[in-house]
């Protein structure tokens, strides 16, 4: 016996499905209205664009939106690197000096 999938149980009765007539509080049926269509307009008509073009400009604004996210977190990670090696340099830099000045007969 296979297992029950939770999409396998039958809806329950008291649920109205798609093909199931609804009454409003009267009990007379409602019919159906039909889908308003939209009027064509100048603007409607030009709004529909072929898919493939419609994909090649999803294309291109994704491929710009990924350059510039790109761009911004490599000048962001650049920063942050400089400003850790500077801050590395800040805290080494005294030392070697000071070991340097000492070798050459300088101690202070």
């Amino acid at each position: 016996m296979p297992p029950i999938r939770p999409f396998d149980t039958p809806p329950a009765p008291d649920i109205p499905v798609l093909e199931d007539v609804v009454t409003p509080g009267d009990g007379n049926p409602v019919p159906p209205k039909p889908p308003a269509a939209a009027p064509v307009t100048q603007k409607t008509a030009a709004a529909v664009i072929p898919p493939e073009i419609l994909s090649g400009m999803l294309t291109e604004r994704i491929a710009a939106l990924t350059d510039r996210l790109l761009r911004d977190a490599s000048a962001e990670v650049h920063t942050l690197l400089m400003d850790k090696v500077w801050e590395k340099l800040r805290k080494e830099i005294p030392a070697i000096v000071a070991a340097a000045l000492k070798e050459n007969g300088h101690d202070s």
